[in-house]
């Protein structure tokens, strides 16, 4: 009975092949007048890129850069869409009543390497990355996990965490 079965299923897979390379040799009957033609867009910048004065070839260097390089550096000012340039005004920076503190982002937790999105200096636009045994401003980044990290400075230990998700987890 075992033979059987496995001659019926070698038969059956040799059959099968067969109709592949039938099917792979015989031109399909599919009729391609009735597909409607794709235009590509020009390439060509558009009205607000032109008239913002941007150069249009800017986008070049992105394009071949490595984004993953290890000597890349941030930007020094942030990209604003063309469009949303008019609606966005500069606002002055509120008033504070002592040194600002730095505020966590995220953490990536890997098998190689900890790292820490952390909001720590003023001059610099939105966070930067940090790594345990850097300082973060005046304080030590001592550890991180996967909601806070731990920092040691002179103001004594701080424990920065994590805001609360105000996602539903299931």
């Amino acid at each position: 009975m075992k033979f059987e079965t496995s001659r019926v299923l070698y038969t059956a897979a040799a059959v099968l092949a067969l109709i592949g390379v039938v099917l792979r040799a015989v031109p399909s009957p599919v009729s391609t007048e009735s597909v409607p033609q794709i235009v590509v867009a020009d390439l060509a910048p558009s009205a607000a890129v032109a008239e913002s004065g941007a150069d249009p070839t800017a986008f070049l260097a992105v394009v071949n850069a490595n984004i993953f390089s290890q000597d890349r550096q941030p930007p020094a000012e942030r990209y604003i869409p063309p469009e949303l340039r008019e609606e966005v005004e500069p606002t002055a920076a509120p008033a504070s009543s002592g040194p600002r503190l730095p505020r966590l982002f995220g953490v990536v937790v890997g098998p190689a390497d900890t790292v820490a999105l952390i909001d720590a200096d003023p001059s610099i636009p939105g966070a930067e990355v940090y790594r345990p045994g850097e300082l973060v401003g005046d304080s030590r980044l001592v550890s991180v996990s996967d909601t806070a990290v731990v920092l040691e400075g002179p103001a004594g230990r701080r424990v920065l965490t994590l805001p609360s998700s105000s996602r539903r987890t299931p």
